[in-house]
């Protein structure tokens, strides 16, 4: 818990002052993106209506004197999240202000280079009219927000292991800052469904075609595309709102969730590298992401988790 409260503090601090430098008064901008809140939470609602369910059952799993003693730490590293969650949105919207976007065109070549040629998006396309877009959507979406968002408090509430609940934090805080804020400023990319937005020209119009015929206008994935879209060029200040391909979050995320299943059961390990696939699968499918971003997040997290593990195993046969 304290290295929950310290990071997202400082986060806080470090956010604020980048914006002040390069925007406009960080508290002007957490002011709007409160004023919006209603109605991203509504959104945030609507996406993840199961976890309760889910965190009713696992009462019911787990001896529930534990999970009450563990409660109040829990319900502080909430309201923890979300104010994280906030200085990533605040942050996240105001790194084009810092660095333009310029990164595409080497993503979008790389991407050839690793796959003979091809771009990634068309390999995945090759198998359009097997996939169900509404379970895409369930899959990369609704069932990645709020354990993504909210990882620590499932660690304070349902991990005993206090070393393990650090190693895990400390991967949570690197994927949003360390990818989603770091990397993403000095790799700033939109990605493939924006490029030719954002860049002019036919590049990806053959994969904006590709989208249109699996129905992706009509879907809540179009939606959102659209939104952001429309909050970036606007200067919108919506919590969750922000451009940003190299490297993916999502990735980063899924892969620490990888992870931490195969630490807690060995056994798991097809469903952990399942996950991690089917992640970045759907990141290049549904047109957010170059397949590089998912590549480089996956082997950043998985290379820290190494070097986490490492040390935690030499210091504790100290």
């Amino acid at each position: 818990m304290a290295l929950l409260l310290r990071a997202t503090l400082l986060y806080l601090l470090a956010g604020g002052l980048f914006v002040a430098i390069f925007r406009d008064n960080p508290a002007d901008l957490l002011r709007g993106i409160f004023s919006k809140l209603p109605g991203s939470m509504a959104l945030f609602v609507y996406l993840a209506w199961w976890v309760i369910p889910f965190i009713a059952l696992l009462f019911l799993l787990i001896p529930w004197r534990e999970l009450l003693a563990r409660l109040p730490r829990a319900v502080l590293a909430v309201f923890l999240c979300m104010l994280f969650f906030l200085t990533f949105t605040m942050l996240k919207n105001s790194l084009p202000f810092a660095v333009g976007f310029w990164a595409d065109p080497l993503m979008a070549r790389l991407d050839r280079l690793l796959h003979l040629g091809t771009d990634p998006w068309r390999l995945t396309h090759l198998i359009a009219d097997r996939i169900d877009l509404g379970l895409a959507n369930l899959v990369y979406f609704r069932a990645w927000l709020v354990p993504a968002m909210f990882a620590p408090v499932l660690l304070i509430l349902f991990d005993g292991d206090e070393a393990r609940q650090r190693r895990f934090m400390l991967i949570w805080f690197f994927a949003w800052i360390g990818l989603g804020n770091v990397v993403a400023l000095a790799f700033m990319s939109a990605g493939p469904v924006y490029y030719d937005r954002l860049l002019g020209g036919e590049t990806f119009s053959a994969l904006t075609e590709a989208l249109k015929r699996i129905g992706i206008a009509d879907s809540g994935v179009g939606a959102l595309q659209e939104r952001l879209w429309q909050a970036y060029r606007s200067g919108a200040r919506e919590a969750g709102s922000g451009i940003s391909a190299f490297p993916s979050v999502h990735i980063g995320i899924a892969t620490m969730f990888a992870l931490y299943l195969y630490e807690r059961a060995r056994w798991l390990m097809p469903l952990s590298v399942a996950l991690v696939a089917v992640y970045i699968f759907l990141s290049v499918f549904l047109g957010w992401h170059y397949a590089v971003d998912g590549y480089f997040s996956a082997l950043a997290v998985l290379a820290l988790w190494l070097w986490l593990r490492k040390r935690d195993l030499t210091h504790g046969s100290d």
